[in-house]
């Protein structure tokens, strides 16, 4: 299964779900409920969880593309039994609470959203903005924020990770220059 996270809805979802040409279940986590669940602040992200719930390799990042990684996948799925390496991985164990900042920032986020289907894009965006000063690492809704207002660079192509990386410098410098006296 597949979780695509877009606040913008299935829509803008969707075409990414159909490039990659999988044929399992998709799932749409428009609110970020997994995110928070799992600590993410960016995507893509692998969450292996077996068949009675547990999970069996640290979330962090994934690339299907690695033949190393799809080796061990495909090996779990056939067997069941998830690969040595997969439990000495850093990051195991139960996800940190959330702290005060990352809970208003989400806040911010779930407001957005609302806003968003009210079509008022630039109060959502208002609000992003406030999410990402609170939570800066938090790359799941600096994104979301970036492809409401440069929808070019995340849906058409390939994904553009130095134009994400300069937009993410700018944004730091215009930041300090706001905050220093």
């Amino acid at each position: 299964m597949v979780i695509a996270q877009d606040v913008q809805g299935t829509e803008v979802a969707r075409p990414w779900v159909q490039k990659a040409g999988g044929n399992y279940r998709a799932l749409l986590d428009q609110h970020n409920q997994i995110g928070k669940a799992y600590n993410l602040k960016y995507v893509p992200v692998g969450i292996a969880v077996d068949e009675a719930g547990h999970l069996v390799r640290p979330v962090g990042s994934v690339n299907i593309g690695d033949d190393g990684f799809r080796a061990e996948l495909e090996s779990w799925a056939r067997s069941g039994a998830a690969p040595e390496d997969w439990a000495a991985m850093e990051g195991g164990g139960a996800p940190r609470p959330l702290t005060q900042a990352e809970k208003e920032a989400d806040a911010r986020f779930q407001l957005a959203i609302v806003l968003l289907g009210q079509n008022e894009e630039e109060e959502a965006l208002s609000e992003l903005r406030k999410a990402v000063r609170l939570d800066p690492q938090n790359w799941l809704i600096r994104k979301q924020m970036w492809a409401i207002e440069e929808p070019e660079a995340f849906y058409t192509g390939e994904v553009d990770y130095s134009w994400q990386e300069a937009r993410k410098q700018i944004e730091e410098k215009e930041l300090l220059e706001a905050i220093s006296p």
